[in-house]
């Protein structure tokens, strides 16, 4: 029965591994957007390199966030039954609680970066039309066309009255700060995941 559970276990760290990769890709696509948004509201000119299809996108991705959250079923089932007590390598069941511990204590972050997305949702509203706005959310992570942008999207009128809510660049660089934390985590996942399956397989005798 052990070994079921440790096989099982392999399959879950697989799955935090990918969700680690996808939330360190995640913020570097956000923090790209957020970058590109505030250029064009702090330059002196109009940030003329940004597309207006990359500048409206960006209004809506810069406020996203992908919360990794590390699978952990069979874990809280071993607990449940009584099957993690009966592991015979102490080490890898230390290892265990340690792995999860962790999984456990960065939701903490989850709270925040909600609370500052609402703060710069209700700092972004009005800047695009409801049409404006569906458009860049079919569009967020997809390939645009350099000529392509939102129908009726002024970029002089945009800019103006973006520039006139500073609490759009604070709520962008406070932000910032937060998926800086949630790349690390991100980026520790990973690492801890292919860590933790590695001393599995070694338990299991596997290469």
């Amino acid at each position: 029965r052990e070994k079921v559970y440790l096989e099982q276990l392999l399959i879950d760290l697989e799955s935090d591994r990918v969700t680690g990769e996808r939330g360190v890709a995640s913020a570097a696509a956000v923090d790209d957007a957020a970058g590109k948004l505030l250029a064009a509201l702090q330059d002196g000119g109009d940030a003329a390199d940004i597309g207006d299809a990359e500048l409206a996108r960006s209004v809506l991705w810069a406020g996203y966030a992908y919360l990794p959250q590390g699978n952990t079923t069979t874990y809280n089932e071993m607990i449940s039954t009584g099957a993690l007590g009966h592991l015979k390598n102490p080490g890898l069941k230390r290892a265990f609680g340690e792995y999860y511990g962790r999984l456990s204590s960065g939701r903490q972050w989850d709270g925040l970066m909600r609370e500052e997305q609402i703060a710069y949702r209700a700092a972004i509203r009005g800047l695009l039309t409801r049409d404006q706005f569906a458009w860049a959310r079919r569009n967020v992570g997809r390939p645009i066309d350099a000529t392509s942008a939102p129908a009726d999207f002024d970029r002089a009128d945009f800019l103006e009255r973006a520039r006139t809510r500073p609490q759009i660049v604070d709520s962008l660089r406070s932000m910032g700060e937060v998926q800086q934390r949630m790349r690390e985590d991100s980026s520790d996942m990973v690492a801890e995941a292919e860590a933790l399956a590695a001393r599995i397989k070694a338990e299991l005798g596997r290469p």
